[in-house]
């Protein structure tokens, strides 16, 4: 992992701990901020929004599936998604924290 994507997950990890009370119990903050850091270093454009939680969207219609309990994190502009969570609230608050980080 590079020196900015291990800082981003650093800081990514650290505002994730800080709303762990927001977040299911046993939430793993490390391993999902990695994973979203190395998400966000493989595919940003150096383009800075805020981000969103929206339920994810079915395969083949394009419209939220009310079967599925499954939220994805991503940008506003649509453009870059980061993270899958099993909660509208997980979602939420990955996106706040994103977006206080000003990613």
């Amino acid at each position: 992992m590079s020196s900015r994507r291990t800082q981003l997950a650093t800081q990514l990890a650290a505002a994730l701990r800080q709303r762990r009370h927001l977040l299911p119990h046993g939430f793993a903050s490390d391993r999902a901020a990695r994973s979203i850091a190395r998400c966000y270093g493989e595919r940003a454009d150096g383009v800075s929004a805020f981000w969103i939680a929206r339920p994810r969207p079915a395969e083949d219609d394009g419209r939220p599936s009310e079967d599925e309990e499954v939220f994805e994190v991503l940008r506003a502009d649509g453009r870059l998604g980061v993270w899958e969570a099993g909660s509208r609230d997980e979602a939420e608050v990955i996106a706040d924290a994103l977006t206080a980080l000003s990613l």
